[in-house]
């Protein structure tokens, strides 16, 4: 028995390593991606933001009655292989084939975003502050290594960026046949019946809880979209811009390892907010102001606001009144919160075109993570 929640752990987890590299392995191919599909500077911030949208339209959709009706394990098998698929199709043709495959990409992941705070409340009610940090953990270290791998590997291929890109299903197709087996025992979530989007709607913790996840999603994946272009703009070569941006959310990694301990301390988590804005404003203006050898150092700064993820998945496991609502409340704060964060990487790429220059749409993010603070004590208090 213990072997067996061992193994349903572990599985759980490796949910977390497939779902952010066939996203974040888009940035450091900017050049490569706009000049063989032809791409604006726009049209590629567009491209960028269809997965955070996808995450918007589909955040209700596992909460529907139809949906609560299947299994659980095997929605995540389905999902896993879409996600799969998609990320393979993306790179077979046109424009069209493109976009219209990072659609699938992004309900995919959407539906696994949304499944995976609620299976841990079902499975590990007395364990969220501990599995949620570790988690996201995982979740930040693939992110750093498609980040940081997507350019290497299309060298190693002969500069083929479709490869670069593509690859990053084979994590999907493994934790699919993980979670094969765990289909016998698979069960659907827990329902009460009862409908809480009337009470989420009227509860003002709910609403900060889904601004929250708004906010940091936004930072992030305005990172993920343009943090390789910043750094090829101030000279660095592509390769060493997807590396270094790697290494900022390789270090996020270890904030969130760390993050369980802030946690344990009890449901204060204003400290742990902080920890994850403050240091990020201080890193963009250290990248705006001052020479390239202070660009690790920045990074390193900058790195704090990735590990704002497991706070806001944190507050939707812990401030939902029972297992029924909790995916109701990761609903409710992921299709708002990704409404809100899919602005910002097509925002941030019409401020650069419009003014040549990096400083304004820097700024703009830098105040971002001074409202992802203010948001985050609110939510804290």
């Amino acid at each position: 028995m213990r072997a067996t929640r061992h193994f349903q752990l572990i599985a759980l987890l490796a949910i977390a390593g497939c779902i952010r590299a066939p996203i974040t392995s888009i940035g450091p191919q900017i050049t490569a991606i706009s000049k063989g599909q032809n791409l604006g500077i726009v049209q590629f911030g567009f491209l960028t933001a269809i997965p955070v949208i996808c995450f918007a339209l589909a955040a209700p959709l596992p909460s529907l009655r139809a949906f609560r009706k299947i299994k659980t394990e095997q929605l995540i098998v389905f999902s896993l292989l879409a996600l799969a698929a998609a990320t393979i199709l993306r790179t077979l043709g046109s424009n069209s084939l493109l976009f219209g495959s990072t659609i699938i990409l992004g309900i995919s992941i959407a539906i696994l975003n949304i499944v995976t705070p609620a299976l841990v409340r079902r499975d590990y009610p007395k364990k969220i502050t501990t599995v949620m940090p570790i988690y996201s953990a995982v979740l930040a270290l693939m992110a750093s290594l498609g980040a940081g791998l997507s350019i290497p590997i299309a060298s190693y291929f002969g500069d083929n960026w479709k490869i670069g890109i593509s690859v990053w299903a084979i994590p999907a197709i493994l934790v699919a046949l993980i979670w094969i087996p765990l289909l016998r025992k698979a069960k659907p979530m827990p329902d009460n019946h009862e409908n809480h989007f009337k009470e989420l709607f009227r509860s003002k913790k709910a609403w900060l809880v889904s601004i929250y996840m708004g906010v940091q999603s936004a930072i992030f994946y305005t990172q993920v979209a343009w943090m390789p272009k910043i750094l090829i703009d101030k000279g660095y070569s592509a390769a060493e811009a997807g590396a270094l941006f790697g290494l900022s959310t390789l270090c996020g990694f270890a904030l969130t390892l760390i993050l369980p301990l802030v946690f344990s301390r009890g449901e204060d988590l204003k400290l742990a907010i902080l920890a994850t804005s403050v240091p990020g404003i201080i890193g963009f203006l250290l990248l705006n102001h001052l020479s390239n050898s202070w660009t690790i150092p920045a990074l390193l700064l900058i790195s704090t606001t990735h590990a704002a993820l497991p706070l806001a998945l944190g507050l939707i496991a812990m401030k939902s009144p029972s297992v029924g609502a909790t995916s109701h409340l990761s609903s409710m704060a992921q299709g708002i919160g990704y409404c809100i964060a899919a602005i910002f990487p097509v925002l941030i790429g019409y401020t650069y075109e419009a003014s040549n220059s990096w400083l304004i749409a820097t700024y703009l993010i830098a105040a971002l993570i001074l409202a992802q603070s203010i948001i985050g004590i609110k939510a804290n208090r």
